[in-house]
């Protein structure tokens, strides 16, 4: 009785060894051979190769599928899969079409990493519906048009030189000479993000609006970072929500707090703080003081009709 314990007991030690193995993702094959090693002797290769299949059939049992690829286990399925609806799996089969097209090669290898997070929690039944409905949509026409620009852009970021960029904003032309920085992919547009040498501040430029690039012979500077202060008062201020780039400086006895500002695109933050109103004002610098004056004023030259 007491030799049967034992043999179950190392049977279960063995099973556990060999999830860990496949969990850490290093179940090479001499690893998991040597499982089942007696006192480090070598063993027979062909009695454990049984052992190992009864081991795997035990397993599969229980839901947890193994494949074998050049020597080394890895696991297919999980022991505990999680439930996904009929939209969850609508949603990954967008994710899964669209990383096939996305010009953005790192960010496509992350999301079928994330995808294969999943597929690795999902039961059969699941994959099944997912396998049917992969392949039903197709993105490629989504960057066929600028996928030139795309390239030329990357290749921009990667070997950081100074360039001059033309393009349009709000029909007129602007020049600026810049160091190329990202490329960012939102739901209707891409933008090269560019870092402007003379204004010290990031700006984002649709690819679309683009005119021209040239690239220059010098290398790319070091950037400084912009930063601009602005003061918040009455209700915002006690319910604003600081973004990733800011930080509160100071509070004053009425209630009114000041924000620190970093990094973020002159556009896009003057949109922001318009919507605040009467509730916002900028601090520093200066000449930022001046455009934010200068875009107020054209926008109410638009009601003096």
């Amino acid at each position: 009785m007491t030799k049967s314990k034992d043999k179950i007991n190392n049977s279960c030690i063995n099973i556990l060894k060999f999830l860990i193995l496949l969990y850490e993702n290093k179940a090479d094959y001499d690893s998991v051979m040597g499982i089942f090693s007696d006192n480090g002797e070598k063993p027979d290769k062909n009695v454990v190769q049984v052992v190992l299949n009864k081991y795997i059939n035990a397993l599969r049992v229980f839901g947890i599928k193994i494949n074998k690829v050049k020597n080394k286990f890895y696991l297919e399925s999980s022991l505990y899969s999680i439930p996904f609806s009929d939209d969850d799996l609508k949603s990954m089969s967008i994710l899964i079409n669209a990383s096939k097209d996305f010009p953005d090669k790192e960010i496509s290898e992350n999301i079928n990493n994330f995808i294969s997070g999943l597929l690795f929690r999902m039961n059969n039944s699941d994959r099944i519906k997912l396998n049917n409905l992969t392949g039903k949509y197709d993105f490629s026409f989504f960057y066929s048009d600028i996928k030139k620009q795309i390239e030329e852009c990357k290749k921009y970021c990667k070997e950081k030189p100074v360039i001059n960029i033309l393009y349009l904003n709000k029909g007129k032309e602007v020049n600026r000479r810049c160091n190329a920085r990202e490329l960012i992919y939102e739901t209707k547009h891409t933008y090269f993000s560019v870092y402007d040498i003379l204004k010290h501040e990031v700006v984002e430029i649709p690819l679309s609006k683009i005119l021209s690039i040239v690239p220059q012979p010098q290398v790319g500077k070091s950037e400084t970072t912009m930063t601009v202060i602005f003061q918040l008062k009455d209700r915002l201020a006690k319910n604003y929500k600081l973004k990733e780039n800011e930080y509160i400086e100071s509070v004053k006895p009425d209630g009114s707090i000041t924000v620190v500002n970093r990094s973020e695109p002159i556009d896009k933050l003057f949109s922001r703080l318009m919507r605040y109103d009467k509730s916002c004002k900028i601090l520093t610098p200066k000449y930022l003081r001046r455009d934010m004056f200068n875009l107020i004023e054209r926008t109410l030259d638009n009601y003096n009709d």
